[in-house]
Order: structure tokens, then C-alpha cells, then sequence
């Protein structure tokens, strides 16, 4: 893998698919129409490509293949290399994480350890996290390293594993192995399902009355927050930053010697901000599925323009649904629906809870108010 003679390099990062066996023909296009605007060299699959949860995948066997398959349809037919990882709800579809890679590795495109085909890959403590180095247009030395980390599934009791330690010292052990290889530090962006702790380096605490705050949970119960305008750059804040209770220190490990420049994740379907903490851009990419919950037409897909002469100055933009197709989507109730779901069970809980108290209220009004009338007629 290789930058073009341009001295460019073209990533297209689609994330939460989140698609059952009947795939949305809306996904499909979305898909197809961004991989049209970019033609991308690669494109990074960060996990949630299937709504695991969903029963139909265990109504007969084979949904799974046939789900994968059918997602993969628009980049396979394009006959672009494509490099995936895993969310927390994939492997909730009854097939394992190494199961599902197994299906991945016999599609024509997929770029992986046992796929290498001469290819730089540096293969990882689990299936999904594993690193790709991009060489220069001559093909005489690697200049930019692509990480994909497995950021793992739902904790026992709720909330979301921590990633496992030793896929940092296996971060540690690559970045210095490629290093070693190469004599120099090897510039690299990291792509993963779950955001880090540190994203919330990026909003500003404030209170429930500011105008756009977005209440958090857990490890951030009953706070409020908008982004910080002096770090981040472009996109939006719609809800809670969702990320395990402990820190696995993954954000250090980055930043230790600088290599580093940006991370991008995925499952928090309707945020798209960008910004920067310490040096090292944090970014998202909204869901591209339209069977799951997303932020109405503005479902996108992520470009990269990597540049040989300095891959950390690089170039993004967002390829959404109502730019790419335009109008509303092909299921507007349907849609309208899933724009408007709670995105987490404990942002579910907080408004089964709010509307049950404005019932209530809503309930002891009419009662007084019945009370004061018939007071009055007597």
C-alpha cells in the first residue's frame, strides 16, 4: 500500500454501520455515493458494522455472512482495499470477533496479517487491532502507519470494557518495531470503536440551561457540557461522550514519543466534532447506518487526504447523506424515529423519568383544576 504519484494517500472511515440482515438501501447508497466522492486507497471499518442485538441474526443460520456481505458489496465492486476492526456490538450477533474475521479475510480487498500479500502489517494482541504502513509513490520507504485498535465490547453491569493493557504495550512494541525498521519515528493515525476518556479534554463544563449542553452519565453522571471553543476545530456535540469508566492510559501511550498525530472513533452516533488536546487531533465520525439511531441526513462517511511530505497535515471533511443523495430518506417516519431515540440506556432512563414526572404533574393540574370547578359549582 502505497501513496499516489500525486504524494497523496485517501482514506474513507465508515463506522457504525449497525445493519441487520434486510441492509437499508439508504446505508447502501450512502455508502456508494462517499466512496464515489473519495475514491479512497483504503477504507477503515471501525466496528458496529452489524446491530448485533438484533434477533434476526439468530432466526436462521448464516445472517451474518449474509449480512457482512451485503455491506461489503459497495467496496468490494469497486475493488477497494478495505481494514476492519470491531465495536461492542458485533460479536452480540452470536459469531465471535475471530469468527466474523474469518468472513472478512475471504472477501477480495481485505487488508490483513494473514492477508498481507507483501504488505507492511503489524498484526495485534486480538483479531482487530493490528497496524498497515503506507510507503511512499516509490515504494522505497514507509512514511505513515495506520492503527486499528479493538476497543472492545459492554462491561459486565453496564457501561464498556477498558481496553485490555497489553494492546497498549503492543501499540509500544509496533511503533517502536516500525522504528527500528525504518530508523525514524514513523508518523501514524489510530482508528478505533470507542472513544477515549480524553475526548471530554474537548468540552467545556457548564449547566443544564446553556444553550446546545449535552447532558453525560456514568462516570460523568448528571454534568453538562459543550465544546470547548478553543480546542475544537469543526463538526457537532449531540450527545454524551460515551466511554469506559477506567483509563487505560491509551492517550499517554500516544502522545509518549510524539508519533501520534490523530485518533478518529466512532459510536457515538450523532457527534462529528474534531479538535485537539496536547498536540494529537481526537475526532469522530458519525453512523453511516440508517437501521440503527443517527443523526438524520446527516449521516456521513469521513475523508482523509494524507499528504508523503507530512501525513500529520492532513485534510478531512465529512461526506453526509444530505449532501451526497440530498433530500430526506427513502424511510422518513422510520428516520425521523431513530433520530430521536435515546442513544444510551441511561440517557433512556433520564427521559422515561422526566416524562413520568411531567405526567404526573400534567395529571395533578388537571385534577386541581377539576377540584377549583366543582368547588365552584357548589
Amino acid at each position: 500500500m502505497k501513496f499516489r504519484e500525486d504524494g497523496t494517500f485517501h482514506i474513507l472511515h465508515i463506522t457504525d454501520i449497525q445493519e441487520i440482515p434486510e441492509v437499508a438501501e439508504d446505508t447502501l447508497t450512502l455508502m456508494r455515493r462517499a466512496l464515489d466522492a473519495a475514491k479512497p486507497d483504503l477504507v477503515v471499518f471501525t466496528g458496529d458494522q452489524l446491530k448485533g442485538y438484533s434477533k434476526k441474526f439468530r432466526k436462521k443460520p448464516g445472517q451474518v455472512e449474509k449480512t457482512i456481505n451485503r455491506i461489503m458489496e459497495p467496496v468490494v465492486s469497486r475493488g477497494i482495499p478495505f481494514a476492519v476492526t470491531f465495536g461492542n456490538h458485533d460479536e452480540q450477533s452470536g459469531m465471535t470477533n475471530d469468527e466474523q474475521m474469518e468472513i472478512y479475510r475471504n472477501i477480495p480487498g481485505c487488508v490483513d496479517w494473514l492477508n498481507s500479500r507483501g504488505q507492511e502489517i503489524l498484526h495485534g494482541t486480538e483479531e482487530g487491532t493490528f497496524a498497515v504502513g503506507i510507503r511512499n509513490f516509490e515504494e522505497t520507504q514507509t512514511v505513515m502507519a495506520v492503527y486499528l485498535m479493538d476497543s472492545r465490547g459492554d462491561a459486565p453491569g453496564g457501561g464498556y470494557q477498558t481496553l485490555n493493557p497489553r494492546q497498549v504495550f503492543w501499540y509500544k512494541g509496533a511503533r517502536d518495531t516500525f522504528e527500528q525498521e525504518h530508523g525514524r519515528l514513523i508518523p501514524g493515525i489510530v482508528f478505533q470503536h470507542i472513544p477515549m476518556p480524553e475526548y471530554y479534554r474537548l468540552l467545556k463544563k457548564t449547566d443544564k440551561k446553556t444553550k446546545g449542553a449535552v447532558r453525560t452519565y456514568r462516570t460523568h453522571a448528571n454534568e453538562y457540557y459543550v465544546l470547548d471553543p478553543e480546542k475544537y476545530r469543526s463538526g457537532s456535540f449531540k450527545e454524551a461522550v460515551s466511554i469506559p469508566d477506567n483509563n487505560a492510559r491509551e492517550f499517554e501511550s500516544f502522545r509518549e514519543k510524539g508519533d501520534i498525530f490523530a485518533v478518529y472513533c466512532g459510536h457515538d452516533h450523532r457527534n462529528s466534532f474534531v479538535g485537539n488536546c496536547g498536540g494529537l487531533d481526537l475526532g469522530y465520525t458519525p453512523s453511516c447506518g440508517f437501521n440503527e439511531y443517527g443523526d438524520g441526513v446527516n449521516r456521513a462517511a469521513r475523508e482523509f487526504i494524507f499528504h508523503e511530505e507530512d501525513p500529520a497535515a492532513y485534510e478531512t471533511r465529512l461526506l453526509t447523506y444530505k449532501d451526497l443523495v440530498g433530500g430526506k430518506p427513502s424511510r422518513p417516519f422510520r428516520d425521523f424515529a431513530y433520530s430521536h431515540i435515546p442513544a444510551t440506556k441511561e440517557e433512556a432512563v433520564a427521559k422515561i423519568k422526566k416524562y413520568v414526572l411531567f405526567t404526573g404533574l400534567a395529571i395533578a393540574g388537571v385534577q386541581a383544576v377539576r377540584s377549583v370547578y366543582k368547588r365552584r359549582k357548589k
